[in-house]
C-alpha cells in the first residue's frame, strides 16, 4: 500500500495552550503554529485543519505553513448546523457552508469536511436528518462548482451521532442527496462508540468512502484515572490510544482497504492524553510499517 498518510490539527487539541476544543483540567504547552511545525517534522503527505483553529487567518497565511513548507492541506474541516428548526436560519447556514467551500478552494484542499447536524430537545432525528439531506444537497451543488467533494463521516460525538453515527445512517443520507459532490469520511473507530463491528462497518459505507479516518480507542480500566473518555450507547467507557494499542485491528482495516482497492488518504487520528508529538511519531512510524507489509 502507498496511500497518502495525512494528519489531523485536532490530534493535538489536548495539547493547545489556548483555543482548544475539549474541556480539559490541565494547562496546554503547544501553540497552534508548533502544532504544524511538528507535523512538518513528521515526513507525512499532508494535513487536515479546522476552521475553528484558523477561522482568523488568512488563506496565504495557511498556505504558507503548510502548501509551501511541502505540508499540502488535505481536506479543511467546519461544523455548520443544516438541522435547524427554522427555514432562514437553514438558508443561512448552507451560505455560510458555501463560503467555507469557497474557503477550502482557496486553501488547495479537495476535500471539505462538514459536521451537519445536532440533536434538538422535542425535534425528532428523522426531521434533523431530513433537514440535513436537504442542506448537503445545495452544499453539494456548490462544491461542485468548486471542483471540490463535501464529505462527512460516521461520527463518535455524541450531540451528532444520533443523525450520522452508524454506517447505515451516512449511506442513507448520501442516497438521499444523490449527488457525486457528496461522500462519507470513515471514522473506522468510531464505530466502536455505536457498538459496531469496524470492519463491517467501512464495508457498508465503501460505495461512498473518498477518505479513512484511522484512530484507536481502549477501555478504561478499573480504577485508572483518565479524563479524556467517551462512553458508547451502551455505556462502556473507551479512551484514545495509539493506533496499535485499542480494540480497532487496524492490520484488518488496512486488509480491508486493500482488498477495496481504496487509494485515497489514511488521516491519522489521535485523542489519548500523551504529548501528541510522542503519540502520532509512533503511530506514523506504525502505519508506515503496516503498509509496506500490504
Amino acid at each position: 500500500m502507498n496511500n497518502p498518510i495525512t494528519l489531523f490539527d485536532y490530534n493535538s487539541d489536548w495539547a493547545l495552550k489556548d483555543g482548544y476544543l475539549d474541556a480539559k483540567p490541565i494547562p496546554g504547552y503547544m501553540t497552534r503554529d508548533e502544532v504544524m511545525e511538528s507535523y512538518r517534522a513528521l515526513n507525512v503527505d499532508g494535513v487536515e485543519i479546522r476552521e475553528d483553529y484558523w477561522g482568523d487567518c488568512t488563506t496565504r497565511y495557511l498556505r504558507s505553513i503548510t502548501c509551501d513548507q511541502g505540508l499540502p492541506i488535505n481536506c479543511y474541516v467546519f461544523t455548520v448546523d443544516l438541522s435547524l428548526p427554522d427555514a432562514a436560519a437553514r438558508r443561512i447556514a448552507v451560505d455560510k457552508v458555501r463560503s467555507l467551500l469557497d474557503r477550502t478552494a482557496e486553501l488547495g484542499a479537495k476535500i471539505a469536511m462538514v459536521f451537519p447536524g445536532e440533536v434538538k430537545a422535542g425535534i425528532e432525528v428523522r426531521q434533523l436528518r431530513e433537514w440535513v439531506v436537504e442542506g448537503l444537497r445545495k452544499c453539494a451543488d456548490h462544491a461542485k462548482k468548486n471542483g471540490l467533494i463535501v464529505a462527512f463521516e460516521n461520527i463518535d460525538y455524541p450531540p451528532w451521532r444520533p443523525i450520522h453515527g452508524t454506517a447505515e445512517q451516512c449511506v442513507e443520507i448520501c442516497e438521499a442527496v444523490n449527488s457525486p459532490s457528496l461522500r462519507l469520511i470513515c471514522d473506522v473507530c468510531a464505530a466502536l462508540f455505536v457498538e459496531q463491528d469496524p470492519i463491517a462497518l467501512l464495508r457498508t459505507m465503501s460505495p461512498y468512502v473518498v477518505h479513512v479516518h484511522l484512530k484507536n480507542s481502549r477501555d478504561v480500566k478499573l480504577g485508572e484515572k483518565a479524563i479524556r473518555t467517551r462512553a458508547s450507547i451502551a455505556g462502556r467507557l473507551l479512551t484514545g490510544t495509539v493506533l496499535d494499542g485499542g480494540l480497532v485491528p487496524i492490520a484488518g482495516v488496512l486488509d480491508e482497504l486493500k482488498q477495496m482497492n481504496y487509494k485515497g488518504s489514511l488521516l491519522i487520528e489521535y485523542q489519548g492524553e500523551n504529548d501528541p508529538r510522542i503519540a502520532l511519531a509512533y503511530n506514523v512510524e506504525y502505519l508506515k510499517r503496516q503498509m509496506k507489509d500490504r
